[in-house]
């Protein structure tokens, strides 16, 4: 739980800032606080290069029926998480009380210094280059792309986990500065705990549907097999880490007599990278109640539509470290939704918040999603 408390305090200290620190400073740090926007921002597509190309390749090296279910699976059941928040959200957020567009009306802070860091290339242009040499790797077989892909793969995993997701709770306590100095923070926070009652209970009610579908379609017991899921859901609450979680995830799948071991061993370690009910619900939500506190008004499915489509293929980007889904969404977010620099920091934020709620309900539905798969056809032992 290291990275959310770090980022509740830097909420805390970002606030104690924005009410008592005399304006030049609030202005220095705001200085910094754009710089470390502008490196985020570069990094995104790095980020998609890496674990996009990384994962159609190895998802390519591996043939069968049950691979094809089980991303068609993944990816159905992942943008109809994200339509359920989003209608969920769109349903109650209006009575809510959340004063639209407080944050975009609010008073501007001008930095000292803004430097700007562009990226080496859009979000678009590195998510479809991603996929083509993913592809591509598939095809002509080089093992010399194939091993840079690989270590560049580890280069920005490690960059991640050393220089990117340490420098959030920095980045989270200047955007809550600004907020503060603004005189903005009430309706944030406000929002905030609003946003935040109606995010658990959506997952809750998504793998209860996740479970329902597979009990009623395998004519199995789900309930005993979301019972064995517990020690999992309960270990993701506290790493915040699908990857982390995932030897416990296969010994308690393991335990369910009538799952073939075969399709376990297949289907969890698949759905542990490719199925993201939980955190792609908990984007969508957060980012419905930022897009009004940033934008004015409730965002209508036209306009979400685009991103609930690209969510649900980004997020098999998001790597096994806690705060990689929102960070792999940072991208699309700006590119699709038009959040701005402000309006990440608050996504960063919301999400890592929720985050092991949204973590644990991505290990425990891909128990389901299993179940339907084991029903569907014989897995074979996939190839080492």
């Amino acid at each position: 739980m290291g990275l959310i408390i770090k980022i509740v305090i830097g909420i805390i200290v970002g606030i104690l800032a924005g009410f008592y620190a005399p304006m030049p400073l609030i202005k220095i740090l705001a200085s910094i606080g754009f710089v470390l926007g502008q490196y985020i921002k570069f990094v995104i597509p790095l980020l998609i290069i890496a674990f996009v190309a990384k994962g159609v390749a190895e998802f390519g090296k591996k043939a069968g029926k049950a691979l094809l279910l089980g991303l068609v699976l993944a990816y159905f059941s992942t943008i109809c998480a994200e339509l359920l928040g989003f209608t969920v959200a769109s349903t109650f957020l209006p009575y809510l009380g959340i004063a639209p567009g407080s944050v975009a009306s609010a008073i501007k802070i001008t930095p000292y210094l803004r430097i700007e860091i562009p990226a080496a290339i859009s979000i678009m242009g590195a998510l479809v280059f991603a996929i083509i040499l993913g592809l591509g790797i598939t095809r002509i077989k080089s093992p010399t792309i194939t091993g840079f892909i690989q270590e560049f793969n580890g280069i920005i995993a490690d960059m991640i986990r050393h220089g990117l997701i340490p420098v959030f709770p920095y980045f989270v306590a200047t955007v809550f500065m600004e907020i503060t100095a603004k005189g903005q923070l009430i309706p944030t926070i406000k929002a905030f705990f609003m946003v935040l009652l109606l995010i658990i209970p959506t997952q809750w009610v998504w793998l209860a549907v996740l479970y329902t579908i597979a009990g009623v379609y395998t004519g199995k017991n789900a309930f005993f097999v979301f019972k064995t899921m517990l020690p999992a859901y309960f270990t993701a609450m506290g790493t915040m880490s699908s990857a982390a979680t995932l030897p416990v995830a296969l010994e308690s799948a393991r335990k369910v007599p009538f799952l073939k071991k075969e399709s376990v061993n297949f289907c969890i370690p698949l759905f542990n990278i490719a199925h993201l009910p939980g955190a792609a619900a908990a984007i969508t939500m957060s980012a419905m109640v930022v897009t009004i506190l940033t934008k004015g008004q409730t965002p209508s499915l036209e306009v979400f539509l685009p991103f609930i489509i690209l969510l649900g293929f980004i997020e098999v980007a998001a790597v096994g470290v806690p705060g990689g889904s929102v960070t792999a969404a940072l991208g699309i977010l700006e590119s699709t939704l038009g959040l701005d620099q402000s309006g990440l920091g608050l996504m960063v934020a919301l999400f890592m918040i929720q985050d092991s709620f949204g973590t644990a309900t991505n290990v425990v539905g891909d128990a389901a999603l299993t179940m339907i798969v084991d029903k569907a056809i014989e897995v074979e032992e996939p190839q080492a």
